[in-house]
């Protein structure tokens, strides 16, 4: 017989399992260097389309998924150049920015709230499609990871690493997009962006990187 206490006492499970990892873990291989001064911030660009990107005078010529690496700069206002033209980012200390750049309209700063955790991998949704309030589901655990993101904007959450999961991007009870087999990997963030064009959905999921 179905019990609803018992079923909703193990998706409370799921999620913690996804959210706490042990308490130490051995080396791995990871993208999070420690060389960078703990005061300067990084700027990502996300663009739906090919764009020629400069970020404080650093050319972004390799964007895979639309997505380029962060590059470090120092807080302060910092000048990004697209293709529309120019604008300066007023750049908080320690923070992680992606631009998102859009067809006929203003570009959009978001703070990328990452934890950067050695046991943990962050897991970032930005949701570029005309969909609001999606969802990333993860199947395996039968499980919202992030909850009703917004049109044009993003959440991010730190899960249990390393692990590969399949992610649906969901509106309600409606399957927009999936993508299967993500890998997460302790001290590697990773980005996954919903795209729609014609009423049909597509998403991706790209590794975070860092140029040097």
């Amino acid at each position: 017989m179905f019990h609803r206490r018992t079923f909703l006492a193990s998706a409370a499970s799921a999620v913690a399992l996804l959210l706490v990892g042990p308490a130490a873990w051995a080396n791995d291989d990871g993208l999070y260097e420690d060389v960078f001064d703990p005061q300067s911030s990084f700027i990502r660009v996300l663009s739906p389309e090919p764009s020629v990107v400069t970020v404080a005078g650093t050319r972004l010529t390799e964007m895979p998924g639309g997505l380029s690496a962060y590059v470090n700069v120092m807080p302060g206002a910092v000048p990004v150049t697209t293709a529309s033209g120019a604008t300066e980012l007023e750049v908080a200390p320690s923070t992680h920015y992606t631009v998102v750049l859009q067809r006929d309209a203003a570009p959009v700063v978001l703070v990328d709230s990452l934890t950067l955790s050695p046991a943990k991998s962050d897991v970032s949704l930005y949701n570029l499609s005309g969909q609001g309030d999606v969802d990333l589901f993860v199947p395996a655990a039968r499980a919202v990871a992030l909850n009703a993101v917004p049109v044009s904007g993003s959440k991010s959450v730190a899960l249990k690493a390393p692990l590969t999961l399949d992610f649906d991007f969901r509106a309600g009870d409606r399957v927009l997009a999936s993508i299967p087999a993500v890998e997460l990997k302790r001290r590697a963030g990773v980005s996954v962006v919903l795209t729609e064009a014609d009423g049909s959905f597509s998403a991706v999921a790209v590794t975070n990187s860092y140029l040097r």
